[in-house]
């Protein structure tokens, strides 16, 4: 770990309670104080990925990246950590009752807790048990410790962030090329921020109610039951209108290398069996939000989601047209001449 006042590298001899041992200055985080892992060299990797470009970035956005690696543990694999502990000490007891002169019971009690372990293992594996991956920290949690320890220590919040309650609505152009849509406040404070608005004459709306009249519609949701039914009424409501799905899609997420993902218990075959009727999603996609998966889109980086805006936009104004590409590439000073 690298001290994030001096620079300086740190062992846990050169770190004395939340100090650096160099410059004496303190820590805001403790790796092993806190459900995320978090530490200040991490939060600052962090900060400049997000704000990569010069970009802005918000809490929510800041909050699911720093959770990503806790978010991968959970997500992986069919068992989790915690069957290690029964595993480890059923093979204890069955060694030492077996060996060494101990009593026989020893070994009984540990047959009994690996079969115990082979049983849990097999019904996760099957999908009888369905466990749960949910956030290790509430954002509100996130706002209080996380943003608010850093700025007690520094003196202000990491730099680039902005909280979405504080974002205010902007100017929306008088004649938009199209509008986003999205009922995620991360994203709309963050298109905002970054003055998607002005950069691709595009309007913001959390609502269909407040969307400008007859322009195209590029809708951006989470990967999730909610967000595909906003999704699919949304296009309902716009009957007439183009509608563009800028994701996330479930598709899209499993076909990821490292997507972030979250699971609910909570199983809900009515509203699945309603956007089996009124969808495209594909089975496996329905089987994926049927299990209780999603993702959310504001664990997309701010860069990432730029990268959708401006597609569509350059598909909207023909930019990404090959005829028109190669119109352009060709150039008036270079017509061919009869």
């Amino acid at each position: 770990m690298i001290c994030p006042h001096c620079t300086a590298n740190l062992t846990r001899k050169s770190r004395p309670g939340k100090r650096c041992g160099s410059c004496k200055k303190p820590f805001v985080f403790e790796p092993k104080e806190n459900p995320l892992a978090l530490h200040d060299v991490k939060v600052r990797r962090l900060t400049e990925k997000l704000s990569e470009g010069g970009l802005w970035y918000t809490t929510t956005q800041l909050y699911y990246a720093s959770a990503r690696k806790t978010n991968k543990v959970a997500a992986s694999g069919p068992t989790g950590c915690a069957i290690v502990v029964p595993i480890i000490a059923g093979l204890v007891l069955v060694v030492l009752g077996t060996f060494g002169g101990n009593p026989p019971v020893l070994a009984v009690i540990g047959a009994a807790l690996l079969v115990f372990s082979a049983v849990i293992i097999w019904l996760r594996v099957t999908g009888v048990i369905k466990r749960a991956v949910v956030m290790k920290m509430s954002l509100q949690q996130f706002r209080q410790e996380i943003i608010g320890g850093w700025s007690r220590v520094y003196g202000k919040p990491p730099g680039g962030i902005v909280d979405e309650p504080h974002v205010k609505p902007g100017r929306q152009p008088q004649q938009p090329a199209f509008a986003i849509l999205s009922p995620d406040p991360s994203v709309l404070a963050c298109l905002q921020v970054n003055d998607v608005g002005r950069r691709f004459n595009a309007a913001l709306a959390a609502k269909v109610a407040e969307l400008p009249p007859s322009t195209p519609v590029a809708v951006i949701h989470d990967a999730s039951l909610d967000g595909e039914i906003f999704l699919a009424s949304a296009k309902h409501e716009l009957q007439g209108r183009r509608v563009i799905d800028l994701g996330l899609r479930p598709r899209t997420v499993l076909a990821a290398k490292d997507p972030f993902k979250l699971r609910t218990k909570d199983r809900q075959p009515e509203r699945i069996a309603w956007l089996k009727a009124n969808t495209d999603l594909t089975p496996k996609e329905l089987e994926w939000l049927g299990d209780g998966w999603s993702s959310p889109v504001a664990a997309l980086r701010p860069a990432q989601l730029l990268a959708r805006v401006e597609k569509v936009a350059g598909h909207l104004s023909g930019k990404d047209d090959p005829a028109q590409k190669a119109a352009a590439a060709i150039g008036f000073m270079t017509w061919p001449t009869a």
